[in-house]
């Protein structure tokens, strides 16, 4: 690889002339800086200045290489950063099958290599089209970006954004274009970065300079005016006691032995509800977890509907639902397995369930072959098991409990922006987003701050509360400005409540309206720039 990016040429003569001189090394060095930039902000959610800047370092190196370098090159990158920012990866691995280091190592590089890519086809997208139009736009490297990152195909999805929840004027515009515009602001600035500091000819892009600053400055100002807005109007709201439970259970794929001096009718969880209900919780909600019996035990059923009527206290938790269906007398029965929510009301009744619509590929199904029994055989066989095949939910749910519209979301469900905002639209007024989440899988990484920190970009874009339980925290309530209420201590057990501002007549924004607008109109910019390009390069041969 090394000796390939030596022997790089340029594609064009005015590649040439923009070339910095800068040898292998620098390359690599430069290629690795942008991976470790990339990665500082999604470990550390107030080090989100480096995600403006990231780019800077590679487009340097990528210049005067040809395509197939420039691709090489995005690899390295892209592989610091996901090596650096989801190293949790093997963590996971050992936690769900056992595995030694080395063996989850292996596993876990195989997922980097294909994440990755992302990056990787971004920059050789991004030289190809500079090459055909014999120019580095000003605009061309956002658009691409926006574009790729959006519709990559992630296991766990990632954007620029998600990086910056503690950039409070930064987030407020997502509320009209959702996250991807903000991966568009980021990327523009450091494209402009890249030009001012590549010492290209300024002159020539002076038009697209000022319109390019006159959109940074426009989206600080809005995010400076909606933060003043939204400070304003939720002080005027009135509160609800919000309590949250954080259990911190180990993970468990086989279904745990309930901890000693509880059982399933009666788990630790109840005993710390009973605390929050008598703090006067107007609601009270536990997190993700591996196994309650709910479903599987009238009995357990039975002692949570009298221990909650007790309370006088709805309540929102979890449990594995196995339901099994027989479509046709001549037919075997099938069995299917859902990742559930159940809401139940202060009279100890079911209100209603949820159960998780977006799962992620792989580690909840088999995509393509979920629904061909020999082909999933054999890919378990292989496997050894790993890949889990949960059924979908089909519908999206909304719950009336405490005198709020609550909308669930489970685990992962909370990253997929349009997603969420398709939960919420036509049903906004009033809601309150309520997020569990099981990251214990995880260990003691900071995948769970990330869980959490992205999940703050969600009650910006639908300007709507948000309570995120997990498991094994750091739990969170959010404001639809983006502010956290509260945040509790990670990795301990804990029973936290809350005091939260709540409207009834607050909720929705033209993004939970319109959320495949701005995406839509990045694909169309990408693909006729593509198509132009293509012609110019046709016409040249």
């Amino acid at each position: 690889m090394l000796n390939k990016i030596t022997r790089f040429k340029s594609e064009s003569e005015q590649q040439k002339n923009y070339a910095l001189p800068l040898g292998i090394m620098s390359r690599i060095s430069l290629a690795i800086l942008t991976g470790a930039l990339l990665a500082l902000p999604f470990l550390f959610d107030q080090l989100y200045l480096f995600s403006w800047i990231a780019f800077v370092p590679l487009m340097l190196a990528v210049q005067g290489l040809t395509v197939k370098n420039s691709y090489l090159l995005g690899l390295l990158a892209g592989l610091s950063f996901v090596v650096l920012g989801n190293y949790w990866i093997v963590s996971f691995i050992i936690e769900v099958k056992g595995y030694g280091l080395l063996t989850s190592i292996f596993l876990a590089s195989l997922y980097w290599l294909y994440t990755c890519q992302a990056i990787a086809l971004l920059m050789a997208g991004w030289v190809w089209l500079a090459t055909r139009l014999k120019s580095v736009h000003l605009f061309l490297f956002p658009i691409l970006l926006s574009a790729i990152f959006s519709i990559f195909p992630w296991l766990f999805p990632i954007t620029l954004g998600g990086s910056q929840s503690q950039f409070l004027w930064a987030i407020q515009a997502t509320d009209l274009l959702g996250v991807s515009a903000l991966d568009f602001i980021i990327a523009l600035v450091n494209s402009a970065i890249f030009m001012f500091y590549s010492k290209r000819n300024v002159t020539k892009n002076k038009a697209g300079l000022l319109i390019a600053t006159a959109m940074v400055i426009g989206w600080f100002i809005y995010g400076q005016y909606a933060l003043s807005f939204w400070d304003e109007e939720i002080s005027q709201w009135h509160t609800k006691k919000i309590g949250i439970i954080q259990s911190n259970d180990k993970p468990s794929i086989e279904i745990p032995t309930p901890k000693a001096g509880y059982g399933w009718s009666f788990p630790v969880e109840m005993e710390m509800s009973q605390k929050l209900a008598q703090a006067g919780s107007d609601i009270i909600i536990w997190p993700e977890s591996r196994y309650k019996g709910y479903f599987a035990s009238s009995f357990v059923r039975g002692a949570y509907r009298g221990q909650i009527k007790a309370l006088n206290t709805p309540l929102i938790f979890h449990d594995m639902e196995t339901v099994t269906d027989k479509k046709s007398a001549n037919e075997k029965y099938t069995t299917r397995e859902f990742n559930t929510l159940i809401a139940m009301n202060k009279e100890g009744e079911q209100d209603g369930y949820y159960r998780k619509m977006q799962r992620i590929p792989f580690g909840e199904y088999l995509p393509i072959i979920e629904n061909n029994e020999m082909a999933k055989g054999v890919v378990n066989d292989i496997s050894d098991g790993f890949m889990a095949n949960l059924s979908a939910g089909s519908k999206h749910e909304q719950f009336g409990l405490a005198g709020m519209q609550i909308i669930p979301l489970i685990c992962y469900e909370v990253l997929f922006s349009h997603f969420v905002a398709e939960a919420v639209v036509g049903k906004a007024k009033g809601s309150v987003l309520v997020a569990i989440s099981n990251d214990a899988w995880f260990g003691q990484s900071r995948q769970p701050y990330q869980h959490g920190g992205i999940s703050v970009l969600r009650a910006v874009e639908n300007r709507l509360p948000l309570i995120h339980a997990i498991n094994n925290g750091p739990s969170l309530v959010v404001l639809p400005s983006g502010r956290n209420l509260a945040r509790s201590q990670a990795f301990v057990q804990s029973a936290l409540q809350v005091d939260m501002p709540y409207s009834e007549r607050s909720g929705g924004s033209f993004y939970n309206q319109y959320p495949w607008l701005f995406q839509g109109f990045i694909y169309c910019l990408c693909g006729l720039i593509f198509l132009y390009s293509i012609m110019i390069w046709l016409r040249k041969d």
